[in-house]
């Protein structure tokens, strides 16, 4: 009896909705790369300590569709929908400050984690935003109106105050629709939509 149960195996604590969905932009492979080691840098240049982002999950959040006990087709196929109706030409963003964000509240015996996030810049970045938002509220999803463009880091302890830092610039052709397992680090892409206005 004992050897019928030894192919469980033990996962890790999960949130009690831990399927996100998300719109969102990832940056090229050199960019993330390239991203990465100016992350290095800062955190030892600031003697923080906390957890760093892997170059594949550096990525600029466009929308948060929402947290779920489990995914429902219901939602992707409404966003899908939202994003098939999205028409712009490619763009351009770039990062010219750097700051912490205040962090959720901590978990029960845990401390606070400050989010250092690249703060973004474009004009057309905006209007994406404001055109997906309101392609998804017509298809029944909510969407939010206020948006701070940032990449997120790194995970810390210690806040960072809003500073200027070198640009770091990457193209936008596409967006897409992310499946995020959290606490898990792990990204699932659902589906990807070119700019092509």
């Amino acid at each position: 009896m004992q050897g019928a149960f030894e192919f469980l195996e033990v996962l890790p604590p999960r949130p009690k909705r831990p399927e996100r969905l998300f719109f969102g932009l990832f940056p090229d492979f050199e960019t993330s790369i390239y991203t990465r080691q100016f992350a290095e840098q800062l955190v030892w240049k600031n003697h923080l300590k906390g957890y760093l982002l892997q170059p594949n999950r550096l990525h600029m959040t466009l929308h948060h569709l929402g947290d779920f006990t489990r995914l429902r087709e219901k939602f992707i196929y409404a966003a899908g929908l939202a994003a098939k109706a999205v028409s712009m030409s490619p763009f351009e963003i770039t990062c010219r400050r750097i700051m912490s964000f205040e962090g959720a509240p901590p978990a029960a015996g845990r401390q606070r984690r400050h989010p250092l996030v690249l703060v973004g810049e474009s004009d057309p970045l905006l209007e994406l935003h404001r055109i997906l938002g309101a392609a998804m509220r017509k298809n029944g999803l909510r969407a939010a109106e206020n948006f701070v463009p940032h990449v997120t880091l790194f995970y810390g302890s210690k806040p960072v105050p809003l500073q200027p830092t070198e640009p770091i610039r990457f193209a936008v052709n596409e967006f897409a629709l992310v499946h995020s397992k959290l606490w898990l680090t792990e990204y699932h892409v659902i589906k990807r939509w070119p700019l092509q206005g």
